[in-house]
């Protein structure tokens, strides 16, 4: 066999094609997730990460890396180049950091939680943003890795088309013939491209040195191709039915939940309100009472976040509570809202609604909240009717510990592992309290004892970690740390308790509205206590709940305009007990009698089963076991590739050519004899395998040449070197297909050499 330089020089502007097609066709993808969200900002950065991915997958390639290094290379730069485009002021000097990593793990971790709730078209939360990029990365190197390694066409295009369904499946109905269009096109540009790379660039062409019509299949492809795409988006949409409702509603879209709705968790954007949206007027609110407009309650705790997900009723008649308040003196306000620029599906309103006119909405008697049937709240015009508390220290000194069942089932349940020195320090909060609401108000009291700052410069979020370093370390937050931190610690000690969301009461206007603003924004906890249901506290310094005085001993109190970060705190009544303090109490007190007795309402709640999380770990272990087993052996193996690579010059790269085809073709089971010389190794091999015999002889004969022909004879041009190289790919390509599933798996977790003697 002859091979000639512009063999391979002729497939290279068919693999540039390709290689761009492809890229293309996971940005199409990329592009398709727009549907998912409220706006397009996530486009851009998950469009940056698909193209970076695909081009640290090509350089690797066009470097001769094999897999392993490839996927270590491709791993090295995920982590340098996606926190460089989704999260460049975490970076220094454009590479990450520990507070990199840091970011990083709390908005995947809120992502995570939200990913549950939302209902697209979602808020562009910068934890949905990193998901994507780091999602897109890895699916762009597993489709270059199919398409260019494995010459698997079909699996190549699946990566992508996972990602096109996945969009399709959950995103709204909006720009769904664009990216659909999109889509098919990018499909079928590199189904053209790659189908005649592999043509022209396969061993067989070779031989002939003809195109067989290449440019004509693609042409012809392309136009027909192109038609079918256009006929498709065109006149698709406008066949009959193609509005009806789905035989099978597979898309979130065209599913009808009821009388259920579920909605992103409010703490989420919090700060950005408060923050970056501080002077924005989010609604106008007229009322005889100033209170704080309250737009929902978070139960659940999951060592995360605080979230909730309810289902709710329609919100017509007389609404009620889920439990009992007789005991509750109250009085009747009403509310005239005007909603400006608050892009939420709650509808804020003073703590508990009992009635709404205006507005079609729904209602949760469980978290008292009220949600809009429309998009979200912008522009609604609506009146509410609340019963808002008349409470007082007295009243609430004789609330008896008796909890509902269903209460304390959802309102005591804290996360497994929950940390022991936070429920120790809870217990040593609340140790000597006579009743619930003494411990409640302890609880509050200890916050704004003067230990504690408000401070908007903190990261968000309040995890286990987060807790702990608020409680012990920084003592430094804003109302999502305060609420949630107090929220906890008041479970840990039999306090059924829950995170309110909402705004302070805002600034009076002379039109006689109160404007409500970003920096208004708000968390409180709410606790209950028996006859009087839900009961907020305040435990955040520099706020004070109107009318709350005469229980929480707290005037009211909100942020100065212009001034986020304007909280004050009283001065010191309260010491903090910290772990490393030697008269800290080491062990949590008895705290059985301060509620009534055994089950009373301070007893620690009880421990959640260690089994299941066991179960997990041992699993994991099962699995992870032998996942670490093959990974370490491909980078071990993609290392040494690497260094007789690196190593090899002139002669010496097609020396290491013909040593790892032997080596491809040992796992085949055809071993090679100590006395074979590599043109008898290649015919026995080439009728063993089936291979094709002048392209195996071909390689050894210019083996044989570098190996043992005089100095001067033996150097072979460059040319020469690269056209062997790239049989030598394709014979290795050819031999692990002809592998069978045993001997693919064999090859993936056996430690030996290639080259060690194995039954064919």
């Amino acid at each position: 066999m002859t091979m000639t330089a512009t063999t391979p020089e002729r497939a290279r502007p068919l693999l540039a094609g390709a290689e761009v097609s492809l890229t293309a066709l996971t940005c199409a993808a990329g592009f398709g997730l727009v549907r998912l969200f409220e706006d397009a900002s996530i486009v851009p950065k998950v469009l940056a990460s698909a193209v970076a991915a695909h081009t640290v997958a090509a350089l690797c390639r066009r470097r001769g890396l094999g897999s392993g290094a490839s996927a270590l290379v491709a791993t090295v730069g995920l982590v340098v180049v996606v926190p460089w485009i989704v999260l460049p002021g975490t970076t220094a000097f454009g590479l990450p950091t520990a507070d990199t990593l840091d970011v990083a793990r709390t908005l995947l971790a809120d992502a995570w939680t939200q990913f549950g709730e939302v209902k697209a078209p979602a808020p562009t939360l910068p934890g949905f943003v990193l998901a994507a990029a780091i999602g897109v990365w890895g699916l762009a190197f597993l489709a270059d890795t199919a398409a260019f390694r494995a010459a698997a066409l079909f699996e190549a295009m699946v990566p992508a088309s996972t990602l096109f369904v996945f969009g399709a499946a959950l995103g709204a109905p909006r720009d769904r013939i664009l990216c659909t269009g999109l889509f098919l096109g990018s499909l079928l540009a590199f189904w053209l491209t790659a189908s005649a790379h592999r043509q022209v660039s396969s061993p067989a062409w070779m031989e002939r040195g003809e195109s067989s019509g290449t440019r004509a299949i693609v042409r012809t492809g392309a136009a027909l191709g192109g038609l079918a795409v256009a006929a498709a988006v065109l006149l698709g949409p406008n066949l009959p039915g193609a509005d009806a409702q789905a035989v099978i509603p597979w898309r979130s879209g065209d599913r009808d939940e009821g009388s259920s709705r579920v909605t992103v968790s409010p703490l989420v954007d919090i700060r950005t309100r408060m923050v970056d949206q501080a002077a924005t007027e989010v609604f106008r609110v007229r009322t005889s009472e100033r209170s704080y407009w309250r737009l929902t309650a978070l139960e659940t705790f999951d060592g995360t976040i605080w979230s909730s997900s309810r289902r709710y009723g329609s919100a017509g008649g007389r609404l009620g509570s889920a439990v009992p308040e007789d005991a509750r003196p109250s009085a009747e306000v009403v509310q005239q809202f005007a909603i400006i620029a608050l892009d939420s599906f709650w509808l804020p309103a003073a703590f508990r609604p009992v009635a709404i006119d205006g507005v079609s909405a729904r209602y949760d008697a469980e978290s008292h909240s009220l949600l809009t049937e429309a998009d979200n709240a912008i522009g609604q015009r609506y009146e509410v009717t609340s019963s808002v508390p008349r409470l007082d220290a007295g009243l609430l000194a004789g609330a008896p510990d008796e909890i509902p069942a269903a209460v304390a089932e959802t309102y005591l349940a804290l996360p497994p592992g929950f940390p022991d020195n936070v429920r120790g320090l809870a217990a040593s909060v609340v140790a000597g309290a006579t009743s619930p609401y003494d411990g409640a108000k302890r609880l509050q009291d200890f916050f704004r004892g003067g230990l504690f700052t408000y401070d908007l410069d903190v990261p968000q979020g309040h995890s286990d970690d987060a807790l702990q370093r608020f409680l012990f370390e920084t003592r430094r937050g804003y109302c999502e740390q305060f609420a949630g931190a107090y929220a906890a610690m008041a479970r840990a000690v039999g306090l059924p308790a829950r995170v309110g969301v909402g705004f302070t009461a805002g600034e009076l206007g002379p039109d006689r509205y109160y404007s409500v603003r970003g920096y208004h924004g708000h968390a409180w906890p709410e606790v209950y206590l028996a006859g009087f249901g839900w009961v907020p506290f305040e435990p955040t310094p520099g706020r004070g709940i109107p009318g709350g005085e005469p229980y929480t001993g707290v005037a009211e109190e909100q942020a100065v305009p212009g001034q986020p970060n304007s909280a004050t705190t009283l001065p010191t009544t309260t010491t903090l007990p910290s772990p490393q303090d030697p008269s800290a109490p080491t062990t949590l007190p008895d705290l059985t009698d301060l509620g009534g007795g055994e089950g009373g309402l301070f007893e620690e709640a009880p421990r959640p089963n260690p089994w299941p999380r066991r179960l997990l770990v041992a699993v994991a272990v099962l699995l992870g076991g032998p996942a670490a087993w093959v990974g370490g052996l491909a980078l071990v193996r993609a290392l040494v590739r690497l260094r007789r690579r690196t190593a090899a010059r002139g002669n010496k790269r097609l020396d290491v050519a013909w040593d790892e085809t032997r080596e491809a073709l040992a796992r085949y089971g055809v071993q090679p004899r100590p006395s074979e010389t590599p043109a008898e190794y290649a015919a026995r091999a080439s009728l063993a395998a089936a291979l094709d015999p002048e392209l195996l002889t071909g390689l050894a004969d210019l083996t044989t040449v570098a190996r043992y022909a005089p100095q001067d004879e033996a150097e072979l041009d460059d040319e020469t070197i690269d056209d062997a190289l790239h049989v030598a790919r394709g014979v290795r390509r050819q031999v692990r297909r002809k592998l069978d599933r045993r001997a693919q798996v064999r090859a993936l977790v056996d430690p030996r050499p290639a080259s060690a003697p194995r039954r064919a």
